[in-house]
């Protein structure tokens, strides 16, 4: 693999922190807050959700079943709780139901206040009729690009990307904007009556703003630094619910934004992947404030998130043992498994994308000669683009850079996969080849200083990344192999330890060198109450 230094050449890491984000240091570490009132529409919501309160008229919210979803629906419904309100919510089933509000849900609602949040503004056609056929009202809350679909006949609509010269911040996810609603609505309310709700609020806000990998500036990053800030104070007042679910993911740890990402969002996301309701029990651990009850919910969460590893895992194996035996071009990966679990394939993608330094494809089997599929990327290769050269191909298909999801006939997979073949040897050939790209060189010495300066500009996420360190000559002693299979190996060092996961091999394929020269990001590790400097790998060599 190519190692590649940003042509930007930073000098520190702090250089590249400030560099990347296209941020100052005030503007990190005292990010603007947004008063609500001043992103676009939240009044007129606000006006229409008041409104149906005092009028005692029925409300139902229609969210997602991934964590933004499930958390920015589990936000206004906790609002209208203070309200006296038991809003009807609705969590959307993965297999049967898919994105977004349909007919098939709105089905039967008459004279109802309708929010939407997390989806909505493509959804014109269906909340429209709803309006006329139900004598319903619509309020949308929504941060996806609006494509000349949006509601007409809504109360409101908040999605700053339809009037961005309207807004002073655009980034914001479902939940942050649910968030912002409820701090409009909450402003004149006693602090000593409404600090619970607000503290629930917050840390939901910050559970979604960085589960849907939103860019960690401007507001967003208050968003989250409040959250973060006030889970690690001790001293909040919480729901059960979401106080359970914090120990369970944080397991005597700080919370951090690599809590959300790798411990907590996947316990959210769980049920949903592999139930087709699954996503209306994670909402219901988030509202419940017994704590028998969020007990319950808890470890029922972690069992699910067990089932949901073991068999990612087991489908993994399967299918590298195919690939192993396959007498064809590995890369990309194409594949299609029939029976595999639909809420997986986006795991398994990404998985296949890591394991293979190649994007990845896994399609399964829908109805009526459909197959579903789920796409992931690998460096700076854009899966977006590839699929818009074979559209043709698709039912459906949408997404972004990184990750992408598509419908198609099963018939016509042979000729997909040699598509997405060819334009990878294309793409290959014109120099977009495997490689890494790193921001910053650094003596093993200097890590430490560098760690110091990371913990100065946390938290670092989207938009804000933590520097690829190019670290020389680190002098290997007795390296520690781990994991069931030791796939993994560990570089103990004076200062800090360095870990690659599934490398074990490639130091033996390199005649296990005693001075490597590597390429990973910095951070901390913490075990068993003792917390130690740890750089992730993505790559290694001999030194020369």
């Amino acid at each position: 693999m190519e190692w590649i230094q940003n042509p930007n050449q930073y000098k520190s890491v702090e250089e590249a922190i400030l560099g990347m984000s296209g941020q100052t240091e005030l503007e990190l570490l005292s990010p603007d807050t947004v008063p609500p009132d001043c992103v676009d529409g939240i009044p007129a919501a606000a006006q229409a959700i008041q409104f149906a309160i005092d009028n005692k008229i029925p409300v139902k919210i229609v969210g997602d079943y991934d964590v933004d979803g499930i958390t920015s629906t589990a936000i206004l419904a906790k609002l209208l709780n203070y309200y006296g309100v038991e809003p009807s919510t609705y969590i959307p089933r993965r297999f049967t139901d898919g994105y977004g509000v349909s007919e098939k849900i709105l089905a039967g609602v008459k004279n109802t206040l309708i929010i939407t949040v997390d989806n909505g503004i493509a959804a014109g056609e269906v909340l429209d009729k709803a309006v006329e056929e139900g004598h319903n009202g619509v309020v949308v809350l929504d941060h996806h690009l609006p494509d000349g679909r949006e509601p007409q006949n809504a109360i409101a609509v908040v999605d700053p990307y339809l009037h961005p010269d309207l807004n002073e911040f655009t980034e914001y996810c479902g939940a942050g904007l649910a968030f912002k609603l409820a701090e409009y609505m909450l402003l004149c309310e006693p602090l000593s009556t409404v600090e619970k709700l607000l503290n629930d609020i917050q840390v939901l806000a910050c559970f979604g703003t960085i589960a849907d990998s939103m860019p960690l500036i401007g507001d967003n990053r208050r968003i989250v630094m409040d959250g973060i800030a006030l889970v690690n104070s001790g001293r909040a007042m919480l729901s059960q619910g979401i106080s359970q679910l914090l120990t369970i993911g944080c397991n005597g740890s700080e919370f951090s934004v690599e809590t959300v990402s790798y411990n907590i969002a996947p316990l959210i996301n769980a049920p949903g992947r592999l139930y087709n309701a699954g996503g209306t029990s994670s909402l219901k651990m988030l509202m419940c404030d017994d704590p028998i009850e969020a007990q319950t919910y808890g470890v029922k969460m972690v069992q699910i998130n067990k089932q949901r590893q073991t068999q990612v895992n087991t489908w993994m194996k399967k299918i590298q043992e195919a690939l192993s035996k396959s007498s064809e071009e590995i890369a990309p990966v194409v594949v299609f498994e029939p029976e595999m679990p639909e809420g997986l394939i986006g795991l398994v993608a990404g998985k296949l994308a890591s394991t293979y330094h190649c994007p990845a494809i896994v399609m399964v089997q829908g109805e009526n000669g459909i197959v579903k599929g789920s796409a992931r990327t690998y460096g700076e290769f854009h899966i977006k683009d590839m699929l818009d050269t074979m559209s043709s191909l698709f039912t459906t298909y949408g997404g972004h850079a990184g990750a992408a999801g598509i419908s198609l006939m099963q018939s016509d997979i042979e000729e997909f996969r040699q598509k997405v073949q060819t334009y990878f040897k294309n793409y290959q050939t014109s120099g977009g080849g495997e490689y890494v790209l790193y921001d910053v060189v650094l003596p093993p010495e200097d890590v430490p200083a560098a760690l110091e300066v990371i913990k100065k500009y946390q938290p670092l996420g989207q938009g804000v990344p933590n520097p690829v360190c190019r670290i020389n000559q680190f002098s290997v002693d007795i390296p520690f192999y781990m994991g069931a299979d030791k796939s993994h190996i560990k570089f103990p060092g004076q200062n800090f330890a360095a870990v690659a996961f599934g490398m074990a091999g490639q130091y033996a394929e390199q005649g296990q060198p005693k001075s490597i020269d590597m390429v990973g990001t910095i951070g901390e590790n913490t075990f068993q109450g003792r917390t130690t400097t740890q750089v992730m790998l993505q790559d290694f060599k001999p030194h020369c």
